[in-house]
Protein backbone atom coordinates (compact mmCIF):
# COMPACT_ATOMS: atom_id res chain seq x y z
CA UNK A 1 0.00 0.00 0.00
CA UNK A 2 1.17 3.52 -0.82
CA UNK A 3 -0.88 6.38 0.58
CA UNK A 4 0.19 9.98 0.91
CA UNK A 5 -1.23 13.24 2.17
CA UNK A 6 -0.03 16.18 0.10
CA UNK A 7 1.79 18.21 2.75
CA UNK A 8 2.62 20.82 0.12
CA UNK A 9 -0.02 22.34 -2.13
CA UNK A 10 -0.68 20.66 -5.47
CA UNK A 11 -3.47 22.24 -7.49
CA UNK A 12 -5.47 21.22 -10.52
CA UNK A 13 -5.61 24.24 -12.81
CA UNK A 14 -7.88 22.43 -15.25
CA UNK A 15 -8.96 18.98 -16.33
CA UNK A 16 -10.20 18.13 -19.80
CA UNK A 17 -10.98 15.12 -21.93
CA UNK A 18 -11.90 14.19 -25.46
CA UNK A 19 -15.28 12.66 -26.11
CA UNK A 20 -15.21 8.90 -25.60
CA UNK A 21 -15.49 7.12 -28.91
CA UNK A 22 -16.70 3.57 -29.18
CA UNK A 23 -14.17 1.31 -30.89
CA UNK A 24 -14.09 1.87 -34.67
CA UNK A 25 -16.58 4.71 -34.49
CA UNK A 26 -16.30 8.50 -34.17
CA UNK A 27 -12.60 8.67 -33.16
CA UNK A 28 -11.36 5.68 -35.16
CA UNK A 29 -8.99 7.82 -37.26
CA UNK A 30 -7.11 9.15 -34.22
CA UNK A 31 -4.22 7.39 -32.52
CA UNK A 32 -3.77 7.42 -28.76
CA UNK A 33 -1.10 10.11 -29.22
CA UNK A 34 -3.43 12.20 -31.40
CA UNK A 35 -6.14 12.08 -28.75
CA UNK A 36 -3.78 13.18 -25.97
CA UNK A 37 -2.40 15.93 -28.21
CA UNK A 38 -5.94 17.27 -28.68
CA UNK A 39 -6.24 17.89 -24.95
CA UNK A 40 -2.74 19.32 -24.65
CA UNK A 41 -3.50 21.74 -27.49
CA UNK A 42 -6.50 23.03 -25.57
CA UNK A 43 -4.35 23.58 -22.47
CA UNK A 44 -1.90 25.55 -24.62
CA UNK A 45 -4.78 27.60 -26.04
CA UNK A 46 -6.23 28.38 -22.60
CA UNK A 47 -2.99 28.88 -20.68
CA UNK A 48 -0.29 29.91 -23.19
CA UNK A 49 2.10 31.53 -20.73
CA UNK A 50 1.90 28.59 -18.30
CA UNK A 51 2.30 25.93 -20.97
CA UNK A 52 5.58 27.50 -22.09
CA UNK A 53 7.01 26.20 -18.82
CA UNK A 54 5.63 22.67 -18.55
CA UNK A 55 8.19 20.52 -16.73
CA UNK A 56 6.90 17.16 -17.89
CA UNK A 57 4.05 15.05 -19.26
CA UNK A 58 3.00 11.79 -17.61
CA UNK A 59 0.62 9.78 -19.74
CA UNK A 60 -1.11 6.53 -18.90
CA UNK A 61 -1.48 3.99 -21.70
CA UNK A 62 -2.34 0.32 -21.35
CA UNK A 63 -2.24 -1.40 -24.73
CA UNK A 64 0.96 -0.02 -26.22
CA UNK A 65 1.46 -2.54 -29.02
CA UNK A 66 1.57 -0.63 -32.29
CA UNK A 67 1.48 2.83 -30.75
CA UNK A 68 5.11 3.59 -31.64
CA UNK A 69 7.82 4.85 -29.34
CA UNK A 70 6.78 6.73 -26.20
CA UNK A 71 3.22 7.89 -26.78
CA UNK A 72 3.75 10.73 -24.28
CA UNK A 73 6.56 12.19 -26.35
CA UNK A 74 4.47 11.84 -29.49
CA UNK A 75 1.64 13.78 -27.83
CA UNK A 76 4.09 16.50 -26.77
CA UNK A 77 5.39 16.97 -30.31
CA UNK A 78 1.97 16.73 -31.99
CA UNK A 79 0.45 19.27 -29.59
CA UNK A 80 3.05 21.98 -30.05
CA UNK A 81 4.54 21.83 -26.57
CA UNK A 82 8.27 22.44 -26.55
CA UNK A 83 10.26 19.40 -27.74
CA UNK A 84 12.39 19.91 -24.63
CA UNK A 85 9.51 18.73 -22.41
CA UNK A 86 10.15 15.17 -21.21
CA UNK A 87 7.38 12.60 -21.52
CA UNK A 88 6.84 9.40 -19.53
CA UNK A 89 4.38 6.58 -20.18
CA UNK A 90 2.74 4.82 -17.23
CA UNK A 91 1.02 1.43 -17.38
CA UNK A 92 -1.12 0.44 -14.42
CA UNK A 93 -3.88 -1.03 -16.59
CA UNK A 94 -7.19 0.76 -15.86
CA UNK A 95 -5.48 2.80 -13.14
CA UNK A 96 -2.89 4.21 -15.55
CA UNK A 97 -4.39 7.68 -15.95
CA UNK A 98 -4.82 8.32 -12.24
CA UNK A 99 -1.45 6.78 -11.45
CA UNK A 100 0.11 9.24 -13.91
CA UNK A 101 -1.49 12.12 -12.03
CA UNK A 102 -0.13 10.69 -8.77
CA UNK A 103 3.32 10.54 -10.35
CA UNK A 104 2.96 14.19 -11.31
CA UNK A 105 2.07 15.02 -7.69
CA UNK A 106 5.10 13.14 -6.40
CA UNK A 107 7.38 15.01 -8.77
CA UNK A 108 6.08 18.30 -7.42
CA UNK A 109 6.28 17.18 -3.80
CA UNK A 110 9.95 16.37 -4.43
CA UNK A 111 10.40 19.95 -5.70
CA UNK A 112 11.44 18.62 -9.11
CA UNK A 113 8.66 20.36 -11.05
CA UNK A 114 6.12 23.16 -10.79
CA UNK A 115 3.91 22.56 -13.84
CA UNK A 116 2.90 19.09 -15.02
CA UNK A 117 0.42 17.70 -17.52
CA UNK A 118 -0.78 14.25 -16.50
CA UNK A 119 -3.53 11.82 -17.42
CA UNK A 120 -4.07 8.99 -19.84
CA UNK A 121 -4.93 8.02 -23.38
CA UNK A 122 -6.08 4.91 -25.22
CA UNK A 123 -7.32 3.82 -28.61
CA UNK A 124 -9.07 0.46 -28.63
CA UNK A 125 -9.57 0.93 -32.36
CA UNK A 126 -5.81 0.93 -32.94
CA UNK A 127 -5.04 -2.10 -30.76
CA UNK A 128 -3.52 -4.62 -33.20
CA UNK A 129 -3.36 -8.38 -33.28
CA UNK A 130 0.03 -9.68 -32.17
CA UNK A 131 2.08 -12.87 -32.31
CA UNK A 132 3.13 -14.18 -28.91
CA UNK A 133 6.11 -16.53 -28.54
CA UNK A 134 5.83 -19.48 -30.94
CA UNK A 135 2.07 -19.26 -31.41
CA UNK A 136 1.16 -19.19 -35.07
CA UNK A 137 -2.19 -17.50 -34.64
CA UNK A 138 -2.26 -13.78 -33.84
CA UNK A 139 -4.16 -12.73 -30.73
CA UNK A 140 -5.94 -9.52 -29.79
CA UNK A 141 -3.54 -7.22 -27.93
CA UNK A 142 -6.55 -5.54 -26.30
CA UNK A 143 -7.39 -8.87 -24.68
CA UNK A 144 -3.83 -10.05 -23.99
CA UNK A 145 -2.48 -6.80 -22.55
CA UNK A 146 -5.64 -5.13 -21.31
CA UNK A 147 -8.39 -7.54 -20.33
CA UNK A 148 -6.57 -10.76 -19.42
CA UNK A 149 -4.92 -11.39 -16.05
CA UNK A 150 -1.67 -13.23 -16.76
CA UNK A 151 -1.34 -14.28 -13.12
CA UNK A 152 -4.75 -15.82 -12.58
CA UNK A 153 -5.13 -16.89 -16.20
CA UNK A 154 -8.58 -15.32 -16.39
CA UNK A 155 -10.40 -12.65 -18.35
CA UNK A 156 -11.54 -9.70 -16.25
CA UNK A 157 -15.10 -10.76 -16.97
CA UNK A 158 -14.54 -14.12 -15.30
CA UNK A 159 -13.06 -12.38 -12.25
CA UNK A 160 -16.16 -10.17 -12.11
CA UNK A 161 -18.32 -13.29 -12.30
CA UNK A 162 -16.43 -14.79 -9.36
CA UNK A 163 -16.98 -11.61 -7.35
CA UNK A 164 -20.70 -11.68 -8.07
CA UNK A 165 -20.93 -15.34 -7.07
CA UNK A 166 -18.85 -14.99 -3.90
CA UNK A 167 -20.76 -11.98 -2.59
CA UNK A 168 -24.16 -12.90 -4.06
CA UNK A 169 -24.48 -9.81 -6.23
CA UNK A 170 -27.58 -10.59 -8.23
CA UNK A 171 -28.15 -10.10 -11.93
CA UNK A 172 -30.98 -7.75 -10.99
CA UNK A 173 -28.67 -5.51 -8.93
CA UNK A 174 -26.08 -5.43 -11.71
CA UNK A 175 -28.62 -4.65 -14.43
CA UNK A 176 -30.29 -1.95 -12.33
CA UNK A 177 -26.94 -0.27 -11.69
CA UNK A 178 -26.02 -0.43 -15.38
CA UNK A 179 -29.40 0.88 -16.45
CA UNK A 180 -29.10 3.83 -14.08
CA UNK A 181 -25.59 4.56 -15.38
CA UNK A 182 -27.03 5.01 -18.88
CA UNK A 183 -29.98 7.07 -17.67
CA UNK A 184 -27.72 9.43 -15.73
CA UNK A 185 -25.26 9.77 -18.63
CA UNK A 186 -28.01 10.42 -21.16
CA UNK A 187 -29.53 13.09 -18.91
CA UNK A 188 -26.13 14.68 -18.29
CA UNK A 189 -25.40 14.68 -22.00
CA UNK A 190 -28.80 16.19 -22.82
CA UNK A 191 -28.37 18.89 -20.16
CA UNK A 192 -24.86 19.81 -21.35
CA UNK A 193 -23.15 18.77 -18.14
CA UNK A 194 -20.16 17.29 -19.96
CA UNK A 195 -19.65 20.34 -22.14
CA UNK A 196 -17.11 22.05 -19.87
CA UNK A 197 -14.88 18.99 -19.62
CA UNK A 198 -14.94 17.90 -23.28
CA UNK A 199 -12.47 19.12 -25.90
CA UNK A 200 -14.09 19.12 -29.34
CA UNK A 201 -12.06 17.01 -31.78
CA UNK A 202 -12.12 18.13 -35.46
CA UNK A 203 -12.03 15.40 -38.10
CA UNK A 204 -10.34 15.60 -41.49
CA UNK A 205 -13.69 15.92 -43.24
CA UNK A 206 -14.46 19.08 -41.26
CA UNK A 207 -16.99 17.50 -38.93
CA UNK A 208 -16.60 17.75 -35.17
CA UNK A 209 -16.72 15.09 -32.48
CA UNK A 210 -18.18 16.81 -29.45
CA UNK A 211 -20.01 14.14 -27.44
CA UNK A 212 -19.57 10.61 -26.19
CA UNK A 213 -20.67 7.84 -28.55
CA UNK A 214 -21.90 5.23 -26.16
CA UNK A 215 -24.73 6.41 -23.84
CA UNK A 216 -27.89 4.59 -24.93
CA UNK A 217 -30.89 6.88 -25.31
CA UNK A 218 -33.16 3.94 -26.05
CA UNK A 219 -32.04 1.79 -23.13
CA UNK A 220 -34.59 -0.12 -21.12
CA UNK A 221 -34.20 -2.36 -18.13
CA UNK A 222 -36.31 -5.00 -19.83
CA UNK A 223 -33.95 -5.20 -22.81
CA UNK A 224 -30.94 -5.28 -20.54
CA UNK A 225 -32.33 -8.19 -18.53
CA UNK A 226 -32.76 -10.25 -21.71
CA UNK A 227 -29.07 -10.11 -22.67
CA UNK A 228 -27.23 -13.43 -22.36
CA UNK A 229 -24.31 -14.02 -20.01
CA UNK A 230 -21.05 -13.03 -21.72
CA UNK A 231 -18.45 -15.13 -19.91
CA UNK A 232 -20.12 -18.29 -18.63
CA UNK A 233 -23.44 -19.91 -19.44
CA UNK A 234 -24.85 -19.63 -15.93
CA UNK A 235 -23.29 -16.24 -15.22
CA UNK A 236 -24.73 -12.80 -14.51
CA UNK A 237 -22.21 -10.54 -16.28
CA UNK A 238 -23.51 -9.45 -19.67
CA UNK A 239 -22.56 -7.01 -22.39
CA UNK A 240 -25.12 -4.67 -20.84
CA UNK A 241 -23.76 -4.56 -17.29
CA UNK A 242 -20.09 -4.48 -18.31
CA UNK A 243 -18.11 -1.59 -19.75
CA UNK A 244 -16.70 -1.54 -23.28
CA UNK A 245 -13.18 -0.41 -24.28
CA UNK A 246 -13.04 2.75 -26.35
CA UNK A 247 -10.99 5.65 -27.67
CA UNK A 248 -10.29 8.75 -25.54
CA UNK A 249 -7.81 10.88 -23.64
CA UNK A 250 -8.19 12.73 -20.34
CA UNK A 251 -5.57 15.00 -18.78
CA UNK A 252 -5.07 17.44 -15.94
CA UNK A 253 -2.90 20.55 -15.77
CA UNK A 254 -1.21 20.52 -12.36
CA UNK A 255 0.67 23.31 -10.64
CA UNK A 256 2.52 23.45 -7.34
CA UNK A 257 2.08 26.10 -4.67
CA UNK A 258 5.36 27.67 -5.73
CA UNK A 259 4.26 27.64 -9.36
CA UNK A 260 1.02 29.34 -8.46
CA UNK A 261 2.96 32.23 -6.92
CA UNK A 262 4.47 32.83 -10.36
CA UNK A 263 1.03 32.85 -11.98
CA UNK A 264 -1.29 34.52 -9.47
CA UNK A 265 -3.80 35.14 -12.25
CA UNK A 266 -4.58 31.43 -12.37
CA UNK A 267 -7.67 30.23 -10.54
CA UNK A 268 -7.18 26.51 -9.89
CA UNK A 269 -10.33 24.44 -9.78
CA UNK A 270 -9.23 22.01 -7.07
CA UNK A 271 -6.56 21.03 -4.58
CA UNK A 272 -5.26 17.47 -4.35
CA UNK A 273 -5.46 16.39 -0.71
CA UNK A 274 -4.31 12.77 -0.78
CA UNK A 275 -3.93 9.68 -2.92
CA UNK A 276 -3.47 5.96 -2.42
CA UNK A 277 -2.50 2.92 -4.46
CA UNK A 278 -3.01 -0.56 -3.02
CA UNK A 279 -2.09 -4.06 -4.09
CA UNK A 280 -4.13 -7.21 -3.56
CA UNK A 281 -4.22 -10.79 -4.82
CA UNK A 282 -4.77 -10.66 -8.61
CA UNK A 283 -8.01 -12.66 -8.48
CA UNK A 284 -9.37 -10.18 -5.90
CA UNK A 285 -8.64 -7.07 -7.97
CA UNK A 286 -12.24 -5.81 -7.87
CA UNK A 287 -12.17 -5.77 -4.08
CA UNK A 288 -9.23 -3.37 -3.97
CA UNK A 289 -11.26 -0.18 -4.47
CA UNK A 290 -12.63 -0.30 -0.93
CA UNK A 291 -9.10 -0.52 0.49
CA UNK A 292 -7.87 2.35 -1.68
CA UNK A 293 -10.76 4.60 -0.60
CA UNK A 294 -10.20 3.91 3.08
CA UNK A 295 -6.44 4.47 2.87
CA UNK A 296 -6.86 7.67 0.89
CA UNK A 297 -9.29 9.11 3.44
CA UNK A 298 -7.28 7.90 6.43
CA UNK A 299 -4.08 9.73 5.49
CA UNK A 300 -6.07 12.90 4.70
CA UNK A 301 -7.96 12.83 7.98
CA UNK A 302 -11.26 13.11 6.14
CA UNK A 303 -14.20 10.89 7.03
CA UNK A 304 -16.22 8.93 4.50
CA UNK A 305 -19.34 10.90 5.37
CA UNK A 306 -17.56 14.17 4.60
CA UNK A 307 -17.06 13.24 0.95
CA UNK A 308 -19.75 14.84 -1.19
CA UNK A 309 -19.24 13.02 -4.50
CA UNK A 310 -17.61 9.75 -5.56
CA UNK A 311 -16.50 8.65 -9.00
CA UNK A 312 -16.18 4.87 -8.87
CA UNK A 313 -14.82 3.05 -11.91
CA UNK A 314 -17.45 0.90 -13.56
CA UNK A 315 -15.40 -1.81 -15.22
CA UNK A 316 -18.28 -4.11 -14.35
CA UNK A 317 -21.50 -3.37 -12.51
CA UNK A 318 -20.76 -6.20 -10.09
CA UNK A 319 -17.58 -4.47 -8.95
CA UNK A 320 -19.19 -1.03 -8.68
CA UNK A 321 -22.19 -2.40 -6.76
CA UNK A 322 -19.91 -4.26 -4.34
CA UNK A 323 -17.71 -1.20 -3.73
CA UNK A 324 -20.73 1.04 -3.17
CA UNK A 325 -22.34 -1.41 -0.75
CA UNK A 326 -19.16 -2.15 1.21
CA UNK A 327 -18.60 1.56 1.77
CA UNK A 328 -22.26 2.22 2.53
CA UNK A 329 -22.56 5.01 -0.05
CA UNK A 330 -25.85 6.54 -1.06
CA UNK A 331 -26.63 6.42 -4.77
CA UNK A 332 -27.06 10.21 -4.77
CA UNK A 333 -23.30 10.58 -4.21
CA UNK A 334 -22.00 8.00 -6.70
CA UNK A 335 -21.31 8.63 -10.39
CA UNK A 336 -24.00 11.27 -10.59
CA UNK A 337 -23.52 11.71 -14.36
CA UNK A 338 -23.20 8.01 -15.12
CA UNK A 339 -19.99 6.03 -15.47
CA UNK A 340 -17.91 3.72 -17.61
CA UNK A 341 -20.75 1.34 -18.39
CA UNK A 342 -22.60 4.16 -20.12
CA UNK A 343 -19.70 6.29 -21.33
CA UNK A 344 -17.10 3.67 -22.27
CA UNK A 345 -13.90 2.42 -20.71
CA UNK A 346 -10.75 3.44 -22.64
CA UNK A 347 -8.28 1.52 -20.47
CA UNK A 348 -5.35 3.90 -20.14
CA UNK A 349 -7.42 7.05 -19.73
CA UNK A 350 -10.52 5.92 -17.87
CA UNK A 351 -9.30 6.64 -14.33
CA UNK A 352 -8.11 10.12 -15.34
CA UNK A 353 -11.56 10.67 -16.82
CA UNK A 354 -13.03 9.91 -13.40
CA UNK A 355 -11.01 12.73 -11.86
CA UNK A 356 -11.80 15.20 -14.65
CA UNK A 357 -15.54 14.51 -14.39
CA UNK A 358 -15.38 14.65 -10.60
CA UNK A 359 -13.64 18.01 -10.56
CA UNK A 360 -16.21 19.58 -12.87
CA UNK A 361 -19.10 17.98 -10.97
CA UNK A 362 -17.86 19.45 -7.69
CA UNK A 363 -17.86 22.89 -9.27
CA UNK A 364 -21.26 22.53 -10.88
CA UNK A 365 -22.93 21.07 -7.81
CA UNK A 366 -21.11 23.45 -5.42
CA UNK A 367 -19.71 20.59 -3.35
CA UNK A 368 -16.44 20.49 -1.41
CA UNK A 369 -14.85 17.02 -1.34
CA UNK A 370 -14.70 14.45 -4.11
CA UNK A 371 -13.00 11.07 -4.36
CA UNK A 372 -12.15 9.03 -7.47
CA UNK A 373 -11.24 5.34 -7.31
CA UNK A 374 -10.43 2.74 -9.95
CA UNK A 375 -9.68 -0.97 -9.56
CA UNK A 376 -7.23 -2.42 -12.04
CA UNK A 377 -6.30 -5.82 -13.41
CA UNK A 378 -3.26 -7.59 -11.90
CA UNK A 379 -4.61 -6.84 -8.43
CA UNK A 380 -4.91 -3.30 -7.16
CA UNK A 381 -6.69 0.03 -7.08
CA UNK A 382 -5.77 3.68 -7.06
CA UNK A 383 -7.67 6.62 -5.58
CA UNK A 384 -7.45 10.38 -5.13
CA UNK A 385 -9.20 12.88 -2.86
CA UNK A 386 -9.66 16.44 -4.06
CA UNK A 387 -11.18 19.62 -2.65
CA UNK A 388 -12.99 22.18 -4.77
CA UNK A 389 -11.58 25.69 -4.60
Amino acid sequence: MTAHRTTSDVFIVDGLRTPIGSSHKSLKDFSAADLAASVLKEFIHRYPSVCQHVDGVFLGNTVSAGTGQNVARQAIIFSGLSPRVPGTVVNSVCGSGLESIILGCRTMLCNEAQIICAGGTESATHSPKILVADNQEPIESLICDGLWCAMSGKHMGHIAENLALQYQISAEAQNQFAYESHVKAVNAQREGKFKEEIVVVPKKDGSLVDKDDRPRHNISLDRMEKLPAAFQSDGTVTAGNASAPGDAAALTLLISGQGLKKYPELKPKARILSYATVGIEPHQCFEAGVLAVRDCLSVAGVSLSDVDLFEIGESFAAQAVWTKEQLGLSKEKVNIYGGDIALGHPLGSTSARLLVTLMHALGREKKRYGLAVMCFGSGGATSMLIERL
